[in-house]
């Protein structure tokens, strides 16, 4: 592990930046996985416009005339001058991402190389926001935001980013950059997991690039004591779920160098210091998935789910451990019309009582 690096801007406080926390390079085999891909030919893409760039990719909406429709393609501009490394990690992307077939991660259809020697992969193209976006709306008291994403809502989308990861998981592949701007929230309910341009391969655990968004990354990556793996993705969803219901990022507006220290230190500020609406069960879910210690964050995405859907249904998660008191009083929300019901019926049945009572003796 070598000596922490920052790709930092100390003018914005509040960027998103990449920390390098290892240099990956080493070991990383020097096969040029370039080669391995199909010639395309030349006149199946039309170029429409640029949807962006970033990293080490743009991405570009073509149309595909094979298929008759649009499509996104990503694409390495200056690939002649990138290091056989970041070739590998493009194709990677591409081929991870394929083999992750499932409704809430960004199928992809396409990958291969244009007659310049240029490497591509398309996938679908998505319409929408990203979840950051949303966030930041509703943070900015976006009335139509507010009425189209509820936090019911959220939660629902919160579990499907759930399934996907834990599918991800079964499949020996992590993510390692889950965050709000990895989300994408559809104009009609769709909700995909994107970017998998840091994912780990299980069986390719050399290539795993120690990288991530502070605030969102693991205690045990930032301080090089642990490695890439379910465990920090399953933090970063607390990270996602932190975001959701505050509104902003977990440790939003410090330096970047002091989110890094204090997510070290495990000094998360509790969400309902932001939220003072915020149920008991939410906010024990949001920090049980961000603990400190690995072992104490829930082990698996489907648990998170399970516990969310819980709190949703007016249940106990198991994250908070609650009393039995607390218990009892779930119960009789989630049954309020029966214990009404119930209340009316005795107290009819006390009065009938009394009115005999008195009838018979007075």
């Amino acid at each position: 592990m070598e000596k922490l690096k920052l790709n930092l801007n100390p003018s914005d406080p509040g960027a998103e930046a990449t920390v390098i926390l290892a240099d990956d390079s080493k070991g990383e085999d020097q096969d040029n996985l370039i080669s391995t891909l199909p010639l395309k030919p030349q006149d199946r893409y039309k170029f429409i416009r640029s949807i962006g760039f970033g990293g080490m990719k743009g991405v570009l909406l073509v149309h595909d005339r094979d298929t008759g429709r649009d499509v996104a393609m990503a694409i390495m501009p200056d690939f002649r001058d990138r290091p056989v490394q970041d070739l590998n990690r493009f194709v990677r992307e591409a081929r991870i991402t394929a083999k992750l077939e499932h409704p809430n991660i960004v199928p992809v259809y396409d990958i291969g190389v244009d007659m310049s020697g240029s490497p591509f992969f398309t996938m679908k193209y998505l319409r929408g926001y990203s979840l950051a976006m949303v966030l930041k709306r509703l943070h900015s008291n976006d009335s139509l935001m507010k009425e189209k994403y509820p936090l019911p809502r959220l939660l629902q989308m919160f579990t499907r980013i759930c399934n996907a990861v834990a599918y991800a998981h079964s499949m020996g592949v992590y993510h390692l950059d889950l965050k709000p701007g990895n989300i994408h929230c559809g104009d009609y309910g769709e909700v995909q997991v994107i970017d998998w341009g840091l994912a780990g391969d299980i069986n390719n655990p050399e290539a795993m690039q120690v990288k991530g968004t502070p605030g969102y990354m693991a205690p045990e990556l930032v301080s090089g004591t642990g490695k890439p793996g379910k465990l920090a993705d399953i933090y970063a969803l607390g990270g996602i779920l932190y975001a959701i219901l505050t509104l902003d990022s977990p440790l939003a507006g410090l330096p970047q160098q002091e989110v890094l220290r204090r997510t070290v230190a495990g000094k998360i500020v509790p969400p309902s210091f932001y939220n003072t609406q915020l149920s008991p069960a939410l906010e024990a879910i949001c920090l049980k998935a961000m603990a400190l210690d690995p072992e104490e964050r829930y082990q698996d995405a489907m648990d998170i789910r399970t516990d969310i859907n819980a709190s949703m249904a007016g249940y106990a998660a198991i994250a908070e451990k609650a009393s039995a008191v607390r218990n009892v009083l779930l119960f009789l929300r989630r049954n309020i019309y029966l214990v009404i019901i119930v209340i009316l019926l005795l107290a009819i049945g006390a009065l009938s009582f009394l009115a005999w009572y008195l009838y018979k003796f007075f």
